[in-house]
């Protein structure tokens, strides 16, 4: 069953490949989501898991406990987007039934200070005559499975809408996701984005193919008396020739890397760290009874640096 899945995800990405598709398309969809997933450098994909766990992979729903509402806001490079995220999942672990958890979630990138400009006929220069906001916002909605016991399987389906200043866009897209538990302390994960081709399609009548972006993932934790630490590690690969814009650059295919460590003190209070394709990340959180707070920092040496938090409670 294992071997099967992994192969009807890499055909289906390959077959993928083919179509037309617009470069960074869906990147406005992928800066992630989660304080605690963030601060450790996006690489979650694999554990450890939270409600966030619908946008990274949604097999990790089997992974969590009862009823769980989490929301994030973030102040994305400076003040120049704003990036927010709210979930709910559920858990039904006595179910007899083939879905053992679902969720729901919607995500939002945007902000003001599009210029909308126009030319001064006596002097030929341009100016600005009024100033629009944008926004991508996307509603998901996931499932898992536990087909065996050491395999989780996962999907999502997503509503897409983009509105910019000239026109609109409504699209669709579908994850799925894998994990499976190689040992105690190992998970090893497998997400696929935009699995069958996700599409944007305008008012204008044109239309933008999302191409798939496959995450292969490893995660492993180890307690040592009253601390826990959390090693994980997962990949970006995409199928757009990003060239440059990526970190490895293989032709079409192009690969960006993820490292996160986490280290807890009987998971009340946790330190962080990571790189999110090479951007250093860092965050701290806490766990009072049933409510979690996460905050993590980003650092582009590009943009200005970008502040992200989230809080969640468990019922």
């Amino acid at each position: 069953m294992t071997k099967r899945l992994f192969l009807a995800v890499l055909i289906s990405a390959t077959l993928a490949i083919s179509a037309e598709g617009a470069k960074y398309a869906g990147d406005s969809f992928s800066l992630g989501a989660g304080g605690r997933a963030l601060a450790m450098g996006a690489a979650t994909i694999a554990g450890p898991f939270d409600a966030s766990t619908v946008y990274w992979n949604p097999a990790g729903l089997n992974y969590l406990e009862g009823n769980n509402l989490l929301a994030m806001h973030g102040e994305t490079f400076g003040s120049l987007l704003n990036h927010d995220f709210v979930a709910f999942t559920k858990l039904r672990p006595d179910c007899s039934c083939p879905i053992k958890g679902y969720g729901f979630y919607l995500y939002y990138l945007g902000g003001n200070g599009i210029k909308i400009t126009d030319v001064n006929p006596q002097t030929g220069r341009p100016y600005a005559v009024d100033n629009k906001s944008h926004g991508d916002f996307y509603v998901g909605a996931s499932f898992s499975m536990k087909p065996r016991g050491k395999v989780d399987l996962g999907a999502t389906i997503r509503v897409l809408f983009r509105d910019i200043p000239s026109q609109s866009g409504f699209g669709a897209s579908f994850d799925a996701g894998l994990l499976y538990k190689a040992g105690s302390s190992l998970m090893l994960g497998l997400s696929a984005v935009d699995i069958t081709t996700g599409f944007i399609k305008y008012s204008n009548g044109n239309t933008e193919s999302i191409l798939p972006t496959i995450k292969p993932a490893i995660s492993y934790s180890r307690p040592i008396g009253n601390i826990m630490g959390r090693l994980a590690i997962s990949g970006d690969i995409k199928f757009e020739g990003r060239r440059k814009a990526a970190q490895v650059d293989m032709g079409e295919i192009s690969l960006d890397s993820h490292f996160g460590l986490e280290i807890s003190y009987r998971e009340i209070l946790f330190g962080r760290t990571g790189l999110d394709a090479g951007d250093f990340t860092t965050g701290l959180g806490v766990r009072i009874n049933r409510l979690t707070f996460d905050f993590n920092y980003l650092y582009n040496s590009e943009l200005d640096e970008t502040f992200r938090a989230s809080a969640g409670i468990q019922f």
